[in-house]
């Protein structure tokens, strides 16, 4: 009898336990084949701010140390919002870019993308005279609690870095395979 209600027990405390956490972290990755060489793409992506010519979302592009580690650069989006992101790791040899945004203020979303930090990676391989480009990374929704707005649940944070991403990829491999 003790055994049955120590098992009703953590049925009704499992549910309970599970709902008190707060957002999970989420990750997307997207992949594209350009049909250009690795070194090409790498010369378009290689500079930390290149980004306002190569993803079309971007409009402006600032950073205070070029692309040294711990460079911040802010940008901003065609909606108007400005991101502070800083350089993790920028590695030429494997070509490769590592950044995060940096800690938005409290109770600030940014619109059309509702997260409140992320740390991506954008990689460049060599794929028999062609090159693989991976942007991934991982985040947190910016609503704190357990019922989110729609336009601020896991899977509208999902959404949206996965078109940020995908339309990055998509345009950066129209421009190298000009």
């Amino acid at each position: 009898m003790k055994y049955l209600k120590l098992c009703l027990l953590n049925m009704l405390l499992i549910p309970v336990l599970v709902m008190a956490h707060g957002p999970s972290r989420q990750k997307v990755v997207q992949e594209i084949e350009i049909n250009a060489s690795a070194d090409k793409v790498w010369k378009i992506i290689e500079n930390f701010c290149s980004i306002q010519d190569w993803h079309p979302s971007v409009t402006k592009c600032s950073a205070d140390n070029g692309s040294e580690i711990k460079s911040i650069r802010t940008i901003e989006l065609e909606n108007g919002e400005k991101i502070n992101e800083i350089l993790f790791k920028y590695d030429i040899e494997s070509k490769k870019i590592q950044y995060g945004m940096q800690e938005l203020e409290e109770g600030r979303v940014i619109k059309g993308l509702p997260i409140a930090t992320h740390g991506s990676t954008i990689s460049i391989s060599e794929n028999g005279g062609k090159s693989k480009v991976q942007w991934k990374g991982a985040f947190y929704r910016s609503f704190p609690g357990q019922q989110p707005p729609p336009e601020l649940t896991d899977e509208a944070c999902i959404k949206a870095v996965t078109k940020l991403y995908k339309t990055g990829l998509e345009n950066l491999k129209n421009i190298a395979e000009k």
